[in-house]
């Protein structure tokens, strides 16, 4: 007789509430003898006073037990609450190692990775079924398409602040050149009026290797204009965008709350903050938990996740001065050049054999990446997805460098795993969006705050627990200028403050890249070195504490009005959205320091009270006026410049010179990175009149690119023999150049070096993005007083100059820069005034595009007197 199945009966279990600390006791896990008391003070916390809380972060510098107090959580809201709860990773090697964790503390899990419907069905079922935590990546919640996933309960986001572009990712269409080319063309063709003619010259062009990034925005009015055919273009070619296809699904209902953001590889279509209120997978549960090294300040983990209100446990009294570990952190540009200042990191690891690189972008990462190639052929480069399972490709080589770009949290590289970590480029520009904000708009106090974390975040890669050490080397001009500041000093934690602070003395102080190399090396293998200079940071370090700055508790206190307006203008309710972004504007008053975040909110209320107006009764001139007074807030700012010609404005706003602000922008730039503390300014200031004073041609050439560069030119490459000995851009201004400094003045100048001159013209026009519009002008530069006559007809059209008269420009030019970089020193941080007064002295000292065009055209050729 066949034997029946033999059912049982389910057993009725009652819920038993238990807090964490008495779940972590009845665990009795063998590695662990007890809770820190400060980790039992946050789970205490966490249960008596925000259980109930929708929201909740938690701070837990790297070392602290950051897993152990998530699982706990986890457990104590599954077995309590009967939740289905989710603990979500960046990445699939970061969600085996807390699997790992939870075996080892003998806690239900189930790992849960890769496609979801390949999700091993027993480990799904005891997931689902609330008999095991999940857990999982961002990925697997934020798609479009989560249905495996949709229901938790309970979400733990592990090493929050890295779920930033996992979240935003989900409303960014990213149309890229490289991969769509077609497309990525025909949508910059759609808005070819509303793009600057240099910058379209620039991204048609095709070679961006050689001149800045760009950042630009298309003028909202413009944006809204031709939504209807940018929708038809993309809908045309959606299948092709792989990756815009599922972004594209979540926001082509909501196009008038996005922002259409361009550089010259990528389009980025999204809105201001991820509304993820709207994405049921996330919303629906009734507790999200953040967890994160850092919490920063000024509101950035609301403005990352798209939620009004996180209630905060911050680091428990005691953890202020905690040590996870000794860094050495070194800033080779506080006294190198850049080429230097790479050797230094090439000599680092050759001595040290592995080494994670972090980079903000793929522009930084892959120039850094050529270098390697180039200095250190024998190394493997890995990438991220090397490493997305496991790092085994990593640990398992001698001789390997990791490149990661936009990952400054999320792996874990402790002992002697990686004992060097290279922190290459300012981490403020990790997509489209802040690379506007920050280049263009300079509202980087909210910015500053974000780069404060992630300079955070990336110090705990390598150094894992309070025993464990690594050499890190900031290599960025920016970055030294970052953290040399004061003021932005303050908001790091203490340990951060003293290592960064013994750093930079230290840095000054060293006077080859050989002595920094070898200072490195004795502190990883000379223990008795590494312990003199481990007390020297402690004991510095009782004399710092992290203090937030007041234009930061103005940004705090407004993110929720910042949240309800993106909420607004998703839902259409305009009349909120202006009451937000009027709330908005009055709590951003008062101090400079926000007077770039300031005028973009100016600009985005102008954006709503224009797209209001063509549906809901308001003040037709609401519109004029919010974007008129964004016009006013500086007459430095290059992208206002180009504003004007886009947007409404009332009658008396002024326009804004675009050379004299795209002057002050490169000029801002050059003495950011040459520093405005330390001798690097100097130093360069010197070699360029050494270079220029010189009659070597060579010498003089580079000393002419040098001048161009601190006068606020951009440069050209210059490939191939016919090339002119130098070319300087101003937007749509070239001005090409023919030296003959090592001629003798005596001889006249001869038709020969006429017509090379004037075929420079002729290379500027073929080998430059030189749009139709732009002037294209060349000059001799010459000791010489005379000129042929039979040379005469070649010389119309052409300029001469001096090269005494241009080596006092030079002079000049040196002297007012030392000014200008004298007062920029001392305010305390980047802000408007600082484009405003770089401005008014080139105007007062006559160093503007204007005075330095009429010096560059002050003597035609043909003036020059005739010789027979």
């Amino acid at each position: 007789m066949k034997k029946k199945f033999e059912f049982i009966k389910p057993k009725v279990m009652k819920t038993i509430e238990k807090d964490p600390e008495s779940i972590f006791r009845e665990l009795q896990i063998p590695t662990i003898k007890g809770l820190w008391s400060q980790q039992a003070d946050i789970l205490r916390e966490y249960y008596e006073r925000y259980k109930t809380n929708s929201d909740v972060a938690i701070e837990l510098p790297t070392g602290t037990g950051k897993t152990l107090i998530g699982l706990l959580i986890a457990e104590y809201r599954r077995r309590c609450h009967k939740d289905r709860v989710l603990y979500l990773c960046p990445t699939k090697q970061l969600a085996k190692q807390v699997y790992s964790k939870a075996e080892e503390y003998g806690l239900p899990a189930s790992l849960l990775i890769g496609p979801q419907n390949q999700y091993p069905e027993e480990e799904y079922g005891d997931y689902v079924t609330n008999k095991a935590i999940g857990i999982t990546t961002y990925s697997a919640i934020f798609n479009t398409n989560p249905y495996r996933m949709d229901d938790a309960n309970t979400l733990l986001l592990d090493d929050a602040h890295s779920a930033e572009n996992y979240i935003s990712s989900l409303w960014t269409v990213e149309i890229k050149r490289k991969e769509n080319k077609e497309v990525f063309e025909g949508i910059i063709e759609l808005f070819k009026d509303d793009i600057s003619d240099y910058n379209y010259t620039r991204i048609m062009n095709g070679d961006n290797e050689y001149y800045k990034p760009i950042y630009d925005l298309i003028p909202y009015p413009k944006y809204l204009e031709k939504l209807p055919i940018l929708i038809e273009l993309i809908e045309a070619n959606i299948n092709e965008c792989r990756n815009a296809k599922h972004p594209w699904s979540k926001i082509n209902e909501n196009l008038e709350a996005c922002q259409l953001f361009f550089s010259w590889g990528e389009i980025n279509i999204r809105p201001l903050v991820p509304p993820t209120k709207t994405h049921s997978a996330f919303s629906d549960s009734d507790q999200r938990i953040y967890m994160s090294a850092t919490l920063g300040d000024g509101g950035e983990l609301e403005r990352i996740s798209g939620v009004r209100k996180i209630n905060n446990i911050s680091i428990p009294k005691g953890w202020e001065k905690y040590s996870n570990g000794r860094r050495l952190i070194l800033f080779p540009n506080r006294v190198f050049n850049p080429v230097e200042s790479l050797k230094v990191a090439f000599g680092a690891i050759s001595n040290q054999g592995r080494a994670l690189v972090l980079c903000p972008d793929n522009r930084t990462a892959q120039f850094f990446i050529s270098k390697i190639e180039e200095k250190l052929s024998e190394y493997h480069i890995l990438s991220s997805s090397d490493i997305e399972d496991s790092l085994e490709p990593f640990t398992s080589r001698e001789k390997v460098v990791l490149v990661l770009t936009n990952r400054y949290d999320g792996i874990d590289l402790s002992g002697d795993i990686c004992r060097l970590q290279i922190v290459f480029g300012m981490p403020e520009a990790t997509n489209l969006q802040e690379g506007f904000l920050w280049n263009r708009l300079n509202a980087n106090a909210v910015l500053s705050e974000l780069v404060k974390t992630r300079i955070t975040q990336a110090l705990g890669r390598c150094t894992r627990s309070n025993d464990d050490y690594a050499n890190v080397i900031m290599l960025d001009p920016n970055l030294l200028k970052f953290c040399s500041k004061q003021e932005n000093l303050i908001g790091f934690h203490p340990e951060i403050q003293a290592e960064i602070a013994f750093g930079l003395s230290n840095s000054e102080k060293i006077v080859s890249a050989e002595e920094m190399i070898d200072f490195m090396n004795d502190f990883i293998t000379d223990k008795d070195y590494f312990s003199s200079i481990n007390e020297a940071v402690t004991d510095i370090r009782e004399e710092y504490e992290k203090n937030t700055k007041v234009e930061v508790q103005k940004l705090t206190l407004n993110v929720k009005n910042e949240i309800d307006f993106i909420y607004a203008l998703w839902k259409r309710e305009l009349d909120r959205a202006l009451e937000k972004a009027k709330l908005i504007l009055e709590n951003l008053s008062g101090g400079k320091e926000l007077d770039g975040y300031r005028a973009w909110w100016y600009y985005l209320a102008g954006n709503t009270a224009f797209l209001s107006k063509q549906t809901i009764p308001i003040d037709p001139n609401l519109d004029k006026s919010y974007y008129s007074s964004a016009l006013r807030m500086s007459n430095g700012i290059s992208w206002l410049a180009d504003l004007i010609h886009s947007v409404p404005v009332e009658k008396d706003v002024s326009p804004i010179d675009p050379y004299l602000s795209t002057q002050t922008d490169n000029i801002e730039s050059v003495l950011n990175n040459l520093g405005l503390e330390g001798m690097r300014f100097e130093k360069n200031m010197k070699t360029l009149l050494d270079l220029i004073n010189s009659n070597e041609s060579k010498k003089f050439e580079k000393g002419l690119e040098e001048l161009g560069t601190i006068l606020g030119y951009e440069s050209v490459e210059l490939k191939g023999g016919t090339a002119p000995d130098g070319v300087w851009v101003l937007r749509d201004k070239f001005f090409g150049f023919e030296a003959k400094t090592e001629e003798n003045e005596e001889d006249p100048v001869y038709s020969d070096a006429c017509r090379q001159t004037d075929g420079h013209k002729k290379w500027i026009l073929e080998h430059a993005p030189v749009h139709e519009g732009a002037t294209v002008d060349a000059a001799m530069i010459s000791h010489k007083r005379m000129i042929r006559k039979d040379a005469l007809p070649q010389s119309r059209d052409l300029y001469h100059i001096s090269a005494d008269e241009i080596r006092g420009v030079a002079l000049r030019a040196t002297s007012v820069l030392r000014g200008i970089r004298s007062v920029l020193a001392k305010d305390k941080e980047p802000n408007l005034f600082h484009k405003e007064h770089i401005s008014n002295i080139l105007t007062e000292e006559n160093l503007s595009y204007r005075d330095i065009e009429e010096f560059l055209k002050s003597q035609s050729l043909d003036d020059l007197e005739p010789y027979n």
